[in-house]
């Protein structure tokens, strides 16, 4: 991953704090409370019922992924 995108990375998860009071980490433990299984499904439920933004949930789903 470019220097540029880790950057972009590393606001978005600040903001992502800011907006919602959780961290990025503590949102995906919060997904690992779930049964959810894939990455689609991890995206739907953080946009239905938390009301997170279509990246911001990206963002979650891609750190839980790679986790």
């Amino acid at each position: 991953m470019s220097d540029r995108h880790e950057k972009k990375r590393a606001t978005m998860a600040a903001n992502i704090e800011t907006q919602t009071g959780r961290t990025v980490d503590a949102w995906v433990a919060l997904v690992n409370e779930t049964d959810l299984d894939g990455f689609t499904a991890v995206v739907n439920w953080l946009k239905a019922e938390h009301g997170l933004g279509h990246f911001q949930a990206r963002l979650i789903a891609e750190t839980h992924r790679d986790s």
